[in-house]
């Protein structure tokens, strides 16, 4: 679904950041909630339309149970539907991040042995390669809604098969 719609993306229009599409209200910096992993807070700014950085932060269920923070870099490619209520835009990117956990049972491959039942905490590094996403700012009010998945490797401890998806929802001032 993504690569179709990269594919069929208009190249003409740039892809709309909520501030320039809702007159007075909102602007390119957007704060909201994200669902799924993580479930927390989220943010986005824009800072041309085709480009956007994002940052989440909270609990990640698919990375240990525990928290998880990280950074993106986000490409719109341009609009792939639009009419007088909203704009999907498919969207593609790659971020860095950390998880963290402590005191829990998880499988990993630890100090060189494959552990099933390791206990104790820890702190990885993850790659977010490549994120996935399809947007849509809503035209009548300072909001847009993503839909996004990303193949989520720990790069640092303790072992690679990690993926995440989310729903967010933003506020943009």
């Amino acid at each position: 679904m993504g690569l179709t719609s990269f594919v069929l993306a208009t190249d003409a229009d740039a892809a709309p950041t909520p501030g320039n599409k809702i007159r007075g209200r909102g602007g390119n910096f957007g704060v909201g909630l994200s669902l799924g992993d993580p479930m927390g807070a989220s943010m986005k700014y824009f800072m041309a339309p085709n480009h956007a950085l994002q940052g989440d932060i909270g609990w990640a269920p698919l990375h240990h149970g525990n928290g998880r923070f990280g950074f993106d870099y986000l490409w719109h490619p341009g609009t792939f539907v639009s009419n007088s209520d909203i704009d999907l835009v498919p969207y593609l990117g790659l971020g860095i991040g950390m998880a963290f956990w402590g005191g829990h049972y998880y499988h990993g491959y630890y100090h060189g042995r494959n552990d099933y039942y390791h206990r104790g905490g820890g702190v990885a590094m993850l790659l977010r390669a490549p994120i996935l996403g399809i947007g849509i700012h809503w035209k009548k009010a300072p909001l847009d809604t993503m839909f996004e998945g990303s193949w989520s490797p720990y790069i640092i401890l303790p072992h690679l098969p990690h993926g995440d998806f989310s729903f967010k929802i933003r506020y943009y001032f």
